[in-house]
């Protein structure tokens, strides 16, 4: 009797994270016991886990998708915004191979300036849309869009000096000897010229040292016809130092 009633304490400790099911009575000489069965518990599924390796290299889907980089104030500095197709899947790998992010469609990825990102992305049912690498850039922001997506309507082009005026005015910052003569050129045409901002980047890169270059953009910032668009100065400079100066100037 003693190890009956043992091995019934057992059996009810053991089921103690079980389920219920109908009771059971057993016989015993001189008592009747009723002992509880349980069915034991089938774990819950937990969440899928993240991939653990980088898929194969591919590059896919990149004629269907464009993305477009503009200044501080549009899409967050130093980040990608993904805005279409909704609702599909997406995969962010660092050029080391390793995960950085799982997302799902719009979403804004925040990373390294001037680094490159492996954008996978993919349909609910799976099928893959787009696979390929893109740059997060130091002073603009970058907005991936579907091609055939809405987007914003582009402005106007803006006229800025004359095609014949201004080939004389870069003859003329070429054929000058000196730093000064070369920036004195550029003063005095701001003068009396409108530019776009591409003329003024020609300009820039008319001029072989930084402070001239900075030097330009200062005496044409003014004279700017298409002012929106002064981001893509930053172009026109190699070191983030001078990005930084013309960024100043143009605000």
């Amino acid at each position: 009797m003693r190890h009956l009633t043992a091995g019934l304490v057992v059996l009810l400790s053991l089921s103690a994270f079980a389920q219920d099911i109908p009771d059971v009575e057993i016989d015993v000489p001189g008592a009747q016991l009723k002992v509880r069965q349980k069915r034991q518990r089938e774990p819950e599924p937990g969440p899928s886990p993240a991939p653990s390796a980088m898929p194969p290299p591919a590059v896919f889907g990149a004629d269907n998708f464009a993305i477009d980089y503009q200044p501080v104030g549009g899409a967050p500095n130093k980040s990608i915004q993904v805005l279409t197709p909704e609702g599909a899947g997406a995969q962010v790998w660092n050029e080391d191979g390793t995960l950085a992010g799982q997302f799902s469609v719009p979403f804004t990825f925040s990373g390294r300036a001037n680094t490159f990102y492996r954008f996978i992305l993919f349909a609910p049912d799976g099928q893959l849309l787009l696979d390929r690498k893109y740059e997060v850039k130091q002073f603009l922001g970058g907005t991936l869009r579907m091609r055939g997506a809405p987007a914003r309507a582009s402005a106007p082009v803006a006229a800025g000096c004359p095609e014949s005026d201004f080939a004389a005015i870069l003859s003329a910052i070429d054929q000058a000897g000196f730093s000064e003569e070369k920036i004195g050129v550029v003063e005095l045409a701001a003068r009396d010229n409108l530019f776009t901002v591409e003329q003024v980047g020609r300009m820039v890169d008319a001029m072989g040292f930084s402070a001239e270059k900075i030097k330009v953009v200062e005496l044409t910032r003014r004279r700017l016809v298409d002012r929106q668009n002064g981001f893509k100065l930053l172009e026109r400079f190699s070191f983030s130092a001078d990005k930084q100066k013309v960024q100043a100037l143009l605000k």
